[in-house]
């Protein structure tokens, strides 16, 4: 189940999309990893939704969060908008299992999510043609 805190309103992000001739604005990114690459993906997505939006809040970020890192208070779910907990164990369990990361993205957030397993060189808020 996931903890929800909502982001800022989207209307920014679409028109900052279509004036780059995107179709499909990216509100909502799912990220399959923790630790320090979690964190510094974040605070990124953050920092660049800052100065571009004025908010950092304008993309929902959601993490996903084992037992283990609920149990320490991992940094990257203190940074995200909302957590889904996912099995513990080794990361074959939860982080670099491909089935679990499509499971969660559809059953959480169907069609709105885009998953980032690793940290990204470049970001764009939107997805252009299909």
């Amino acid at each position: 189940m996931p903890n929800l805190r909502h982001p800022s309103s989207p209307s920014e992000v679409d028109e900052f999309c279509k004036a780059l001739g995107g179709d499909s604005p990216i509100h909502s990114v799912l990220v399959a990893n923790n630790g320090m690459a979690a964190v510094k993906f974040m605070r990124s997505i953050r920092a660049w939704a800052l100065e571009t939006f004025g908010t950092e809040k304008a993309i929902l970020l959601v993490a996903m969060a084992t037992p283990e890192d609920l149990k320490i208070n991992a940094e990257h779910i203190r940074i995200a908008d909302q957590f889904i907990e996912v099995p513990g164990g080794t990361n074959n369990n939860n982080y670099a299992n491909v089935q679990l990361i499509v499971e969660v993205s559809t059953i959480h957030h169907p069609a709105s999510f885009h998953i980032i397993v690793f940290s990204l060189h470049v970001l764009s808020p939107c997805k252009f043609g299909n």
